[in-house]
């Protein structure tokens, strides 16, 4: 009866035995998987996405340097060109709000003419307003001292035109230049520049 039994037991050793071989490879992949994975993510994986990330940054920060460099470079030429061209500019403007001021044309209208027209027997009426242009700071002050002799020159000038002068084509721009010959006779020389005739009408 005791060799039976002592063959049980050397029977049931090689089993036990073979059964925990087979169970270590997946002990061992149980315990190193999480070990593995924690390493590749803690020495592979995170420095190269810190590095990703880094790398971005720093070239944007590069470029905002840059810019930023850009722009104060631009700006300091800004500075610098409106520095030297603003009395350049502020220059013009005043020699520009000069000669406007010198070449200017005021004009000064005289009382309003009216005379018959000529051929008419008294029956028509031609009025006529009529001003005198010109740069001389004093043609308002001889355009007052001298009004009566030249709205006198006018009105002889006017009484000799007829209805067929008035309705010729470019009677206005004859009229205008006789005008100004009249009334040079009138005031001193380069006095005025021009005569103007803002409204001319037959009644």
């Amino acid at each position: 009866m005791a060799a039976p039994a002592s063959d049980k037991n050397e029977g049931s050793k090689p089993e036990s035995s073979g059964g925990i071989k087979s169970m270590l490879p997946l002990i061992l992949n149980i315990v190193l998987l999480p070990v593995i994975a924690f390493a590749m993510t803690q020495y592979v994986l995170l420095p190269r996405l810190n590095q990703s990330a880094v790398a971005p940054g720093a070239a944007q920060g590069d470029h905002g340097d840059e810019a930023s460099q850009d722009d104060a470079s631009h700006g300091a030429s800004a500075s610098h060109d409106t520095g030297h061209s603003a009395p350049a500019k502020s220059d013009s403007h005043g020699s520009d709000s000069k000669g406007h001021g010198s070449s200017s044309d005021a004009t000064h209208m005289l009382d309003a003419v009216t005379v018959n027209v000529a051929g008419t027997m008294g029956s028509r009426l031609l009025m006529a307003k009529i001003g005198i242009r010109g740069t001389n700071p004093k043609l308002e002050d001889l355009v007052k001292n001298r009004g009566h002799d030249l709205r006198d020159a006018a009105s002889a000038l006017l009484h000799t035109k007829t209805l067929v002068d008035i309705e010729r084509q470019g009677a206005r721009t004859t009229i205008k230049a006789e005008l100004k010959s009249a009334f040079q006779r009138v005031l001193p020389p380069n006095s005025f520049s021009d005569v103007v005739i803002p409204d001319l009408a037959v009644q």
